[in-house]
């Protein structure tokens, strides 16, 4: 079985979420996978975080519009919309992690509008948000990702997902061997299982488990691909 390879926030690091991260990943991997959060005046962009540090103050993405976004942020002219990388991205795997409610119905629409629903998987750690995607959008591919070993709690509740997106890192908080049960129970359960990155060493640990996963989202794509 070949394992699909997306980059995680294109490439981690100083540039993730940005333009030249999802150019440069796609030399590497399958596809991409970034963050959906929503501006001021409603514009769906790739930003993890709620904000971010510039000038000596933190900038809320709520408070602030598309054009004040890119003023101020450092990579602010670097920050594609969610539908310019629909609109760039039609022939490759996606994966939209979303982080705010709100976003919902506009990411559909917009995936819609581009025709990219049937390669795009939408992911949120929050159970809320999972089961608004699948009541707006039942034919799309909604995927939850745990978080912490409170997560797994919430998977008995949630009919109808397409994925699981399991940390590497769960191995810190269920240990190695439970960690491996869960992959092996979520594959007996015919979901996907999507394998991610937070704070561990990915280079030693995705080797040991690939066998169990059918996507790996890689911090660092170029140097995974050498381990494979």
């Amino acid at each position: 079985m070949r394992i699909v390879i997306l980059g995680h926030r294109g490439f981690r690091g100083r540039l993730e979420n940005t333009i030249p991260a999802f150019r440069r990943v796609l030399r590497y991997a399958d596809g991409i996978e970034f963050d959906v959060r929503v501006t001021g005046d409603g514009k769906l962009v790739t930003h993890h975080d709620r904000g971010f540090q510039a000038d000596g103050s933190y900038h809320y993405l709520r408070e602030l519009s598309l054009r004040e976004l890119r003023r101020l942020h450092p990579n602010g002219k670097l920050i594609p919309t969610v539908g310019s990388v629909f609109k760039k991205s039609r022939d490759v795997p996606l994966n939209a992690d979303m982080k705010e409610i709100e976003a919902v119905e506009d990411v559909v629409t917009l995936a819609e509008r581009f025709g990219v629903l049937e390669n795009t998987v939408f992911s949120t750690e929050s159970r809320e948000i999972a089961k608004r995607l699948m009541k707006e959008c039942p034919f799309c591919r909604v995927g939850f990702s745990i978080v912490g070993y409170s997560s797994i709690s919430h998977l008995a509740r949630l009919k109808g997902l397409y994925s699981i997106h399991v940390p590497i890192d769960a191995v810190g908080y269920i240990g190695y061997r439970n960690l491996i049960t869960l992959l092996m129970t979520l594959r007996k359960r015919r979901l996907r299982v999507y394998l991610w990155n937070y704070q561990m060493d990915e280079l030693l640990w995705v080797p040991r488990l690939k066998s169990l996963v059918d996507v790996i989202i890689s911090d660092d794509p170029a140097k995974l691909r050498k381990v494979f």
